[in-house]
């Protein structure tokens, strides 16, 4: 009998053990699926309140507006009462929000519309719907406690427009972004700008039109995300991927071959004062197209060293200095910072920056001393995990802002990051190349997001496969904001059965 009743204790203490640790697993399974993951979390594993009624704190009437037209887009006629409340808020972060789920509803605390949005970004990822009926009968969110802000200023994605990129493909990535709590979005277009004032200027078929851009950014302005422009006024003067060959410009209009260098029209040819007009018009145009943001990013990656004659017989340190001191001042006079990469501001065989990206000359990395301050350093780096990153102290002892710039190695973003914050550069902006699709898209933005925003955190950013499903489904949700009809369009993948080596299920 005293075994027995032993045995039952013995049995009830390790259901109590385990459900309690079920319970606490699960908790954090919610806290750790909203992304990017809060700096102070508290969530229950067992109660849920109707979500029936929202109140804002310290936020305006735009931001009830924001709030109203998005959960009512998002939850449709179960969307709950949207309420304004009074509260000294004014200590708070311009990106910082408090979200409080309790038996009196979700309240709100933020001083702008973007902490409103941030707030509502990660009731979004807790939200359930009820169960125990057919179709949504109402919508539910467990009992929590966040108070959060980010610890990067400058949280950015850059996306490349290819000519085969379509645009509801670009638009779920700038929405991903927002939705991840990323505030910038650089646009490099491939030779897919549809120009007016060089209409030869690119692929003839090009789909980045100034009715689409116009059309993007009034969906990244609504979503918090701004959105920059690129075009590349060194290097990648081809507009097209190197391994094809292919030239936007040249393949269908030789006769402006004076533009470029003449080993595959790389490079623009610097000595012509041609090109410096029309990349200056080009500049303008498309900084207008974006609606005037505040930053322009002219590229400069990867060039060649010139194979003009005309180039190669002057002074090579010195045309380079002039022909960026040129694009700057233009984007300068609109009212902008310009952005380049950095791989051609350092010298190969320079032992300083072995191991790391490095792609200049000897005139290119003198030329740069001369630069102007207020241009911005994007420097890239898309190994993994180094002690330090120098070269982001270089350019900062230099006097210039500087951005990480990782791609798509997970335990590189958040090294990256966390010595960026440590070294107080501008930010990170991350780049996605041709990932639209597929696991490393899931894990460029997890681990972007979650290192962008805190890069102290201790949060294992290598995606595992629920943080996956958690991508997933994120991704579903936008494709619901997006009404798209096409399932190929949704999901991780562009087809249903993805690549090889993910056919693992």
């Amino acid at each position: 009998m005293r075994r027995t009743i032993l045995n039952y204790l013995v049995v009830g203490l390790l259901m109590a053990f385990f459900s309690c640790n079920a319970f606490t697993a699960f908790a954090e399974s919610v806290s750790m699926g909203i992304l990017p993951r809060p700096l102070h979390c508290d969530v229950s594993s067992t109660e849920y309140i109707p979500l029936d009624r929202v109140v804002l704190s310290g936020a305006n009437a735009e931001a009830q507006s924001w709030a109203v037209r998005h959960l009512k887009s998002w939850y449709g006629k179960f969307a709950p009462e949207v309420e304004l409340a009074a509260k000294d808020v004014t200590r708070m972060g311009d990106e910082e929000y408090e979200l409080i789920v309790d038996a009196d509803g979700v309240k709100i605390s933020a001083r702008t519309l973007q902490g409103v949005r941030y707030a509502l970004y990660s009731l979004r990822q807790m939200v359930i719907a009820r169960t125990g009926t057919k179709e949504v009968a109402g919508w539910i969110a467990p009992k929590a406690t966040i108070k959060d802000s980010p610890k990067v200023s400058f949280r950015g994605v850059h996306i490349c427009w290819f000519r085969e990129t379509e645009p509801w493909e670009v638009e779920r990535l700038i929405r991903l972004a927002a939705y991840y709590k990323m505030n910038y979005a650089v646009i490099e277009s491939w030779g897919t700008f549809r120009s007016s004032v060089a209409p030869w200027f690119g692929w003839k078929d090009g789909t980045m039109t100034k009715k689409e851009i116009k059309r993007l950014k009034a969906i990244a302005d609504d979503l918090g995300i701004t959105l920059i422009p690129q075009i590349n006024v060194f290097g990648h003067a081809t507009q097209a991927r190197g391994a094809a060959g292919k030239h936007a410009t040249l393949d269908v209009n030789p006769k402006y071959q004076p533009l470029f260098e003449p080993l595959m029209g790389w490079n623009w040819c610097l000595s012509n004062p041609e090109t410096r007009k029309l990349l200056q018009e080009l500049i303008k145009e498309r900084y207008e197209a974006f609606g005037c943001p505040p930053y322009f990013h002219i590229g400069c990656d990867e060039a060649h060293l010139p194979s003009c004659p005309e180039c190669a017989s002057k002074p090579y340190s010195q045309l380079f200095l002039e022909h960026i001191k040129a694009m700057n001042e233009t984007i300068s006079s609109l009212g902008a910072r310009t952005m380049m990469w950095h791989d051609m501001l350092i010298e190969r065989g320079d032992s300083r920056w072995s191991g790391f990206v490095v792609n200049g000359s000897k005139e290119t990395a003198t030329g740069f001393l001369q630069f102007p301050r207020d241009i911005i350093i994007c420097d890239w780096y898309y190994d993994g995990v180094k002690p330090s990153y120098p070269t982001y102290d270089y350019f900062q002892e230099q006097g210039f802002s500087v951005l990480a710039c990782p791609w798509n190695n997970a335990d590189g973003i958040k090294a990256q990051s966390r010595y960026a914050y440590e070294v107080g550069t501008m930010g990170v902006l991350g780049t996605l190349w041709h990932h639209y699709f597929g696991h490393s898209l899931a894990k460029i933005y997890y681990a972007l997001s979650n290192s962008m925003w805190n890069p102290e955190t201790d949060v294992n950013i290598n995606i595992d496969h629920y943080n996956l499903q958690r991508v997933h489904h994120h991704l579903r949700q936008i494709g619901w904001d997006m009404k798209l009809k096409n399932p190929r369009h949704a999901g991780t993948y562009y087809d249903e059965i993805p690549p090889e080596p993910f056919l693992n299920n």
